[in-house]
């Protein structure tokens, strides 16, 4: 079953504030307009939002969740609860299972929380414990297999670049499970509850019940049908991302064949581009390759593909999304025109 027929999404795009990380050049070493995306945070109005149906509004003052289940003591706990513990802040990168190849449903955020296997410890974990069932205020419920969810970089994030977590994007409490597609980084969790097993809401449908991120770039820029001027000097930009299930990107390589290419798997040569923004082997890459575009106008198809730590290439077929996440190089193709 197609999963947009349930959906409400909002628009994305990416954009907005520059992280002074390491691996980040000084602002004006790049001119920003060129390069989509261009920063490594997302703004919070600018994140990519996705639920099953209306938004719940809840108000902190009132919101109560439970830990319960396969626990040695039950426990209730409130916001003050969650934001007086011990605190985490770190960089995720969300993206969502649905998204076809080339779409732009994915997003980066610096976020703060509490690592869920403090919370856990709390209520005392059974031995027959299996999986970790979230419940929401939207009627959403998933698993997560106990020993994922007792990873250390597991979070139930309060905040969202700062501020405390938009409605849009979960307040009071969302989970924040790196390696795994969004169907498993549940929003407005209202109930944790430790269980031999559970079938989840979009495993119903058919939906892959693991739901691991494939390691993926998207280019941002040029867009699909771009016009480019013939001889100059243009910028191809985009983002590589597998959430550390490879152990990161170790470099994304860019190939235009000038039109000539006939196979999918055979598309010229490779290029290797320049990664300009890097947070972690769970946030996305950002990289960009200066195109020196030949004279002779004509169509190009212009292609990308990662290349992660553990050595891994990015398979240049497969499948457009369903039901485990897309496949495949995303392929954008651009004229080139006499200025």
């Amino acid at each position: 079953m197609n999963r947009r027929k349930f959906i409400q999404v909002a628009a994305v795009s990416v954009g907005g504030l520059t992280l002074p990380l390491r691996s980040l050049p000084a602002e004006n070493d790049i001119p920003k307009e060129i390069l989509k995306p261009a920063s490594m945070i997302t703004p919070n109005d600018k994140f990519y939002v996705l639920q099953i149906g209306e938004v719940p509004v809840l108000k902190a003052e009132h919101w109560r969740m439970g830990i319960t289940g396969l626990v040695e003591k039950p426990i209730m706990l409130n916001y003050e609860d969650i934001t007086g513990m011990e605190s985490v802040t770190a960089m995720r990168t969300l993206k969502c299972i649905g998204d076809p190849i080339g779409e732009e449903q994915m997003s980066n955020a610096m976020w703060t929380g509490v690592p869920l296997r403090n919370i856990l410890d709390k209520a005392g974990v059974k031995a027959e414990t299996k999986v970790v069932v979230f419940r929401c205020a939207d009627r959403y419920h998933t698993a997560v297999p106990i020993d994922r969810a007792l990873r250390e970089e597991v979070l139930l994030a309060y905040k969202m670049n700062g501020e405390p977590l938009p409605t849009d994007h979960g307040f009071p409490v969302r989970l924040l499970n790196p390696g795994h597609y969004g169907t498993k980084n549940p929003k407005w969790i209202m109930n944790i509850m430790l269980a031999k097993s559970h079938v989840g809401y979009w495993e119903k449908e058919g939906w892959d019940p693991v739901a691991r991120v494939k390691l993926a770039t998207v280019i941002g820029t040029p867009g699909n049908d771009a016009i480019i001027q013939a001889g100059t000097t243009y910028t191809i930009s985009g983002a590589a991302f597998d959430s550390g299930n490879h152990g990161g990107i170790e470099r994304v390589e860019v190939s235009i064949d000038d039109g000539m290419t006939t196979s999918v798997d055979d598309v010229g040569s490779w290029e290797a581009t320049e990664i300009w923004g890097e947070g972690s082997p769970l946030t996305w890459y950002l990289w960009k390759y200066e195109w020196q575009v030949p004279d002779t106008p004509g169509e190009v198809e212009i292609s990308a593909r990662a290349i992660a730590n553990d050595g891994l290439t990015q398979k240049g077929t497969g499948f457009d999304a369903e039901p485990a996440g897309a496949v495949g190089y995303h392929f954008v193709r651009a004229e080139i025109v006499k200025g």
